[in-house]
């Protein structure tokens, strides 16, 4: 009798551990969607960390204006950030083909694309805007990047006595149909956009998510400790960057 009840019981754990695997036919759906080099990349989401050198300093300097912000210890960077930050069109759109997307027309044609999209959202590393002329995908490698800046964008600010903050996302990937509705609105849109290939993100360099609304960073503080990220992982090869000024924001391509 036990060990009739053994066997049942082993038989039974078998059984439900089966049922939770997925099917054959679903894992390699699953492989042939994904090569192994961006199964790799996506199990690393969600798992940045801190690279910048200066992120384990302490400072107690920081001092409150009369407008109530707050200040913190940071130096902006030597020169203009146009010229510090200037990889335009030309520049960034060979690694945009590279390592992105063949460009899709409409959302539909997204859900059809061989190479893979990862959907962004509001996260501990970044917040997601409204995007108006984009959606919020991006190949896996190009998450991955956001993620990483994002992070460390968030130690640099507390490293140096600041509260916790988020990058602002305000634009991801675009399709043709997006592309041309932007063009009718701003003069600097680029009807051969990097934001085609799913490589391509915008920082702004005006906005910023606090995550205490009582505790508020000088915008200015915020932006070179944003630019002193931003040059470290250009100098890594990690990135091209353009310093938009009309709109704001750090144009961003993965290499």
């Amino acid at each position: 009798m036990l060990l009739r009840n053994s066997c049942s019981l082993v038989a039974a754990m078998l059984i439900v551990a089966l049922a939770c695997l997925p099917s054959c036919k679903e894992e390699r759906h699953f492989h042939d969607y994904f090569d192994q080099s961006q199964l790799d990349v996506i199990a690393q989401i969600g798992t940045a960390k801190s690279k910048l050198a200066d992120h384990h300093l302490d400072y107690d300097t920081t001092w409150v204006d009369r407008f109530g912000y707050h200040h913190i210890p940071v130096d902006t960077l030597l020169g203009d950030y146009r010229d510090i930050f200037d990889d335009f069109n030309d520049i960034q759109i060979p690694f945009a083909r590279k390592n992105g997307i063949e460009p899709i027309k409409n959302l539909h044609d997204a859900y059809r694309l061989k190479q893979p999209l990862v959907k962004i959202a509001t996260c501990e590393a970044y917040y997601l805007d409204s995007l108006t002329h984009s959606m919020p995908y991006l190949v896996p490698k190009a998450a991955k990047l956001l993620e990483e800046i994002g992070c460390a964008f968030a130690d640099s600010v507390k490293a140096r006595g600041g509260s916790a903050y988020r990058i602002v996302v305000t634009s991801c990937t675009r399709s043709n149909f997006t592309v041309g509705k932007l063009l009718k609105v701003n003069r600097n849109a680029s009807p051969n956009s990097c934001h085609m290939y799913g490589t391509t993100f915008d920082l702004s360099w005006t906005h910023y998510e606090p995550y205490n609304n009582d505790y508020y960073i000088n915008r200015e503080d915020l932006k070179n400790v944003l630019a002193h990220v931003l040059l470290h992982f250009k100098q890594e090869n990690r990135c091209t960057v353009l310093h938009e000024q009309g709109q704001c924001c750090f144009h961003i391509t993965v290499k």
